[in-house]
This record gives C-alpha cells, sequence and structure tokens, in this order.
C-alpha cells in the first residue's frame, strides 16, 4: 500500500538560517526517508521546474512561495544496495551506485556531457572527484554571480552498508573509514567540491545512525546532525493528525463501522511511541508499521488486532530473537 501524507512544511525548516548547509537527518528504518528525498528533488531541482505547480499546488509548502524552489541542479545517491559481503563487492556496487546518480543526473540534464567509461570500477573517489570538476565547469555557464543555484547533493542510506559492515567485519569497517579508507575520502571529496564556488551548494543526508557519521566526521566535519532537533521531530513518520485524514482514504471505515479515532486507539500502544527531540509536542507512528497494518485490515474488511499484524519489511533482527539464540 502506497499513500502520501504532506511533510514540504519541513522544507521551510531546512531554509531557516538556523539550519546548516549540510545537514544530516537520521531516522529508523521504513519511515519514509526516501520518500522525503524524493520530494525535495523535486522540490529543488531545477529539471521539475515545468512541474512545480502540479506536484506542489496545495501543498503547505505552497503558500510560502520560497524563492529556492527549483533553483538548484539536484545529484541524489542511494546507497541502500551497496553491497557488504566482501570488499571487492563493496567496492563495485558503490561505485555503481554513485554511477547511477549520475546517469540520473545527466538524463535530466542532457547538455551535461560527461563520460566515465574509462575509470576504474571500483574507484568512486576518483568518480566523484571527476564529475563535480565537469559539473563546476559546466556551472559557470549556467547561474551569474551572485544567483541561487550549483549542486545540491542528496544521500539516502548514507549508513546502510556501513552498519551491516560494523555488525559482521569491525576490521573492516575501521578500513574503509580509517585515514587511507575510501569511505572516508568519498566524503572528503564531497567536503572539497562544497569549497568550490561553482560545484556544491548543499547537501541533505539521510540514515539511522549517527555511528557512521562519527567515524567519518574528520574527512566530511563541515556536517552537522540536526535529528534531535524540535522542527524536524516529525519530518518522517505519521502523527495522529495526519493518521486521521489518511485512514478514511485507505480503509471502508463505514464497512467496518468504526471511526478513524478508535482505529488510531488501537494502533497507538503498537506503533506508536517514537519521540526524537526533547522538545518535540507529540510523538510519531511508524509509517510502514501503519500501512501494512491498513492494508491487511483494508483486504480482509474487518477490525485486526494491530498487535498481531507487525511488518516483515521492518523486522531485520527478528531471527536473532528466535529461542534458543542467546546474547552474551
Amino acid at each position: 500500500m502506497r499513500a502520501f501524507v504532506d511533510k514540504s512544511s519541513v522544507i521551510k525548516d531546512l531554509e531557516d538560517s538556523k539550519t546548516p548547509l549540510y545537514p544530516v537527518l537520521l531516522r529508523p528504518r521504513r519511515f519514509g526517508k526516501s520518500t522525503f528525498v524524493q520530494m525535495l528533488k523535486c522540490f529543488y531541482d531545477i529539471s521539475y521546474k515545468d512541474r512545480y505547480e502540479e506536484i506542489f499546488n496545495g501543498k503547505n509548502i505552497y503558500t510560502a512561495n520560497l524563492s529556492s524552489h527549483n533553483t538548484y541542479h539536484v545529484i541524489n545517491f542511494d546507497f541502500s544496495m551497496v553491497n557488504s559481503q566482501s570488499n571487492t563487492s563493496m567496492l563495485n556496487s558503490f561505485f555503481s551506485a554513485v554511477a547511477t546518480g549520475i546517469d540520473d543526473f545527466m538524463i535530466r540534464y542532457p547538455d551535461f556531457v560527461f563520460d566515465y567509461s574509462e575509470l576504474d570500477k571500483s574507484d568512486s573517489v576518483t568518480l566523484f572527484n571527476n564529475f563535480a570538476s565537469a559539473y563546476s565547469k559546466y556551472a559557470k555557464n549556467c547561474f551569474t554571480k551572485g544567483s541561487i543555484g550549483r549542486l545540491y547533493v542528496m544521500i539516502d542510506e548514507y549508513d546502510n552498508f556501513a552498519n551491516q559492515i560494523l555488525s559482521q567485519n569491525i576490521k573492516l569497517f575501521r578500513t574503509i573509514t580509517g585515514d587511507n579508507g575510501f569511505l572516508k575520502a568519498f566524503y572528503a571529496a564531497i567536503k572539497a567540491a562544497a569549497a568550490n564556488a561553482n560545484c556544491i551548494a548543499k547537501t541533505f543526508i539521510t540514515g539511522v545512525s549517527s555511528v557512521s557519521l562519527d567515524s567519518l566526521t574528520s574527512g566530511f566535519n563541515i556536517s552537522r546532525n540536526v535529528t534531535s532537533r524540535a522542527c524536524f521531530n516529525e519530518y518522517a513518520g505519521f502523527t495522529e493528525a495526519e493518521l486521521a485524514k489518511l485512514i478514511p482514504q485507505l480503509v471502508d471505515l463505514k464497512q467496518l463501522g468504526i471511526s478513524a479515532d478508535e482505529v488510531i486507539a488501537r494502533m497507538k500502544p503498537v506503533y506508536d511511541g517514537y519521540c526524537f527531540s526533547q522538545e518535540a509536542k507529540q510523538t510519531v507512528f511508524n509509517s510502514s508499521m501503519c500501512l501494512y497494518y491498513l492494508d491487511e485490515m483494508r483486504i480482509k474488511g474487518r477490525f485486526l488486532p494491530p498487535e498481531d499484524y507487525l511488518d516483515p519489511a521492518s523486522d531485520h533482527d527478528g531471527s536473532k530473537l528466535q529461542p534458543g539464540i542467546g546474547f552474551y
């Protein structure tokens, strides 16, 4: 089941002068981080300018009339599919993830010419450096001096594979994040490109935990973890108010003979309770868990006990809790 909850108002907080240019926003798995990144891409990327009215008219951010919309070139990298089984597969798949982001960029900007066919397919740092160099030349012809623009780098699931390596092979983790490690070198390359007046203007990074970020800070010390700021507490996940609007669109409440408030009351002890800031005024529900449960209720056509319906896609470590497996 798919559903859209309008989180566009968070863009105003990202635009606030108190928010750094290179923020990191972390959330648990299956919370809607990737969907949020896609929304940011649609809002900021120049290639979506002709679709701004179509996509954002009627959304919360539309009335803010921000002048920054559709004024950047956006490149986004998704590291969720990086293979951590071996050092070779990790290097090759990381290169592939970076190349996929570049390929997508070139589709949206066909006048941007960049050829990486002769590069070592395991050297993602050189790939990014060459891309950044080509982009800085390209940007000089795209933006007038002092205008809003340049490159906005968005990275989704920055730590997905690194966390897997950390739990399986601490030696390899230290190698890739150490002084000569490729991962630290990759983020150092981003930092260097951000210092170039014609290259990176902003970054936005999502992930699950700050463990890998802490290991990369010397290479990318311009980033700032804003996860616990109250203004971002509800940037992912569902609030009760959002669920109250969403539930009637997803299930036939009349057929079930119940109200949205009754459904929320049953869901709250099971899927609610996430709070990411001490100053936050409300908690949020796990969005994937909610949608899985509501879809099951829609299919079965009856009111179901939510405690019996936990999204399998969110159960990454359930096998560790099976009988006979101990922790020491």
